[in-house]
């Protein structure tokens, strides 16, 4: 606690009446009451957080799982914070583009980006001359756990993974599966698929092009048009609604299954278990360099979000399994998934950074 002027004040005239000891002891004190006079006039100078509104980048387009999600958070925290909460769109290159209009914004707060996945920490990976990385953010909180799947267009016969490898592998000219980004989480789980295809069927390939949309919705309009193939999405309610008007989804990247997809087997049941693990943490993160007091401002603000249960229904009718994990936990998590998917990148070569 900073000692008041007052109290200094009345040390100050005590040891005046000390011979020996005051003029010691006064310059020591009067010091001490210039700090504090000093350190009482920036505490008041400094406003409390937060002061305005509050932007959250959003790597995808608008329509798709992430985007609903930052809405339903943003709206409440925006009741918490009593400023508002503005979602910004910015797609492209797999959630590049995003990433760095957040890495490279004012550390102060009033952007925070929304992922899935680790897409901020292993993007440099993938991106030339995209300088940014994990260190380059500040991890506020864990917000929900996404789930991923695979899906195939009506016009598509295969409902298993090993009648869809059958088909591309017999079609001339394989089968295209989109995803919902370049260098994208789906992207990198495809290349999963791909790999552990040929490690269980040395020198065999599979005979598929990936196909990159930027966000869910323009992948699921693909999918339903039967411009592809199949694709490897996030499941959402969007998907959920068009589950057997317009796709099939044929299996779930987890290791157990849906509830409310009992029929889509899981990726390990069907003969590609280390596909089980790819269940995606949803992030919310500052720039590096943001104060520490306003970061736990915004943890604090997201873990009471997350702790109303109105909020917890409208993150499940989206498909979002609800997880609140603080800020160091969220570190560890998306440190785990840099190192795993860095080797996926580096097997596909697809990364373009050194």
């Amino acid at each position: 606690m900073i000692p008041t002027i007052a109290g200094l004040a009345r040390r100050a005239r005590f040891a005046l009446q000390l011979p020996k000891f005051g003029s010691q002891v006064l310059p020591a004190l009067l010091a001490s009451a210039l700090l504090a006079a000093a350190a009482q006039r920036a505490a008041a100078a400094e406003p409390a957080f937060p002061q305005g509104p509050i932007s959250i980048i959003v790597p995808f387009a608008a329509g798709g799982s992430l985007d609903a999600t930052a809405r339903v958070l943003g709206k409440k925290v925006n009741e918490l914070l009593g400023q508002p909460v503005v979602i910004v769109n910015r797609p492209g290159a797999g959630s590049a583009v995003g990433a760095r209009a957040a890495a490279t914004a004012k550390p102060d707060g009033y952007t925070l980006f929304i992922a899935s996945g680790s897409a901020f920490g292993f993007v440099h990976l993938l991106v030339r001359n995209h300088e940014f990385s994990l260190k380059d953010y500040a991890p506020i909180a864990g917000l929900g756990i996404y789930t991923s799947l695979f899906a195939v267009s009506d016009k598509t016969p295969a409902k298993t993974l090993p009648e869809l490898v059958a088909l591309a592998n017999s079609r001339p000219g394989g089968l295209s599966i989109c995803s919902t980004g370049a260098n994208g989480i789906n992207h990198l789980q495809l290349e999963m698929f791909r790999f552990a295809f040929q490690k269980n069927h040395p020198g065999q390939k599979l005979n598929i092009t990936h196909v990159p949309y930027n966000g869910v919705a323009p992948a699921l309009t693909a999918i339903k048009a039967g411009d592809v193939d199949a694709c490897v999405l996030p499941y959402s309610s969007l998907v959920k609604q068009m589950d057997g008007a317009g796709l099939r989804v044929i299996a779930v990247q987890r290791p157990t299954r849906l509830p409310l997809l009992p029929s889509a087997g899981t990726t390990g049941e069907q003969g590609y278990p280390e596909l089980d693990g790819n269940e995606q943490l949803v992030t919310i993160s500052a720039p590096a360099g943001t104060p520490a007091p306003v970061l736990q401002r915004l943890e604090a603000a997201f873990r009471d979000a997350m702790n109303d249960p109105a909020i917890m229904k409208s993150l499940n009718d989206l498909e979002v399994q609800p997880r609140f994990v603080g800020s160091v936990e969220a570190r560890k998590w998306l440190e785990g998934d840099v190192k795993k998917l860095s080797g996926v990148i580096r097997e596909a070569g697809l990364g373009t950074n050194p």
